[in-house]
């Protein structure tokens, strides 16, 4: 047991899948303190906003498949909501939903991670929460992969950075660790509006269709996040 998992605080959305690999127990286990489980979304967001976990585990089952769980559909509701509330908590998004729309979709509405559930196990949750704490940000490893197989001519090569201005790769690093327009501003020190005109000029330098792409983006050229984030 990682002596460091102790003071992990977790929340837990739960799903078929999650019930059956008995994932609230396994986190136990692995050290990690579960203040609460359960399966309706009003109560996770009340229980993170009177008793906050440091992540939030959300078992979201693809459409069509959720007459045990949480839809697709209320996933994303859940994660817009919590963003909307500005509640500080980590959002770690777990499914077997493989579409990378609705992942990209996820990390657009706030989450900080994304797991697919085929051969998942408890330890790699709580490997994915531990990072989630360190401020990381976890894409699915598959969806990297494809990206990377399949990028644009305009980033296929590190060559592309040379491109950016000074700011632009310092924008470039906030965004690969997942912080919105907002807390860029306020760590650069710079208006809201310039920091959308830097991602908008990201965006086509970087040949990216949206914020999650262009994090991806940003992992395959070596871009760090910066070690104040």
């Amino acid at each position: 047991m990682a002596t460091n998992q102790t003071e992990v605080r977790v929340g837990l959305l739960e799903g078929p899948w999650a019930a059956w690999q008995g994932l609230a127990d396994g986190l136990k286990g692995e050290g990690v303190q579960v203040l609460w489980v359960t399966r309706d979304v009003r109560t996770l967001l009340d229980g993170i906003g009177t008793d906050p976990p440091q992540v939030a585990i959300l078992d979201v089952e693809p459409e069509g498949n959720a007459d045990m769980g949480c839809s697709a559909t209320d996933g994303l509701n859940l994660l817009r909501e919590a963003r909307k509330r500005r509640l500080e908590v980590r959002m770690l998004v777990l499914s077997s939903a493989h579409a990378q729309d609705f992942v990209s979709q996820c990390f657009d509405e706030g989450a900080s991670g994304y797991l697919f559930r085929q051969s998942l196990t408890t330890n790699a949750v709580c490997t994915a929460v531990n990072a989630l704490v360190r401020g990381e940000k976890l894409f699915p490893v598959q969806l990297l992969r494809n990206d990377f197989e399949h990028p644009p001519v305009a980033a296929a090569t590190a060559s592309v950075l040379l491109t950016l201005t000074q700011r632009e790769r310092e924008v470039l690093q906030y965004v690969a660790g997942g912080a919105d327009n907002l807390k860029i501003a306020a760590h650069l020190q710079i208006a809201e509006r310039t920091v959308k005109s830097h991602v908008t000029q990201l965006y086509r330098k970087l040949g990216a269709e949206n914020r999650t792409q262009l994090a991806l983006r940003a992992c395959h050229l070596g871009v760090r996040p910066p070690p104040d984030l």
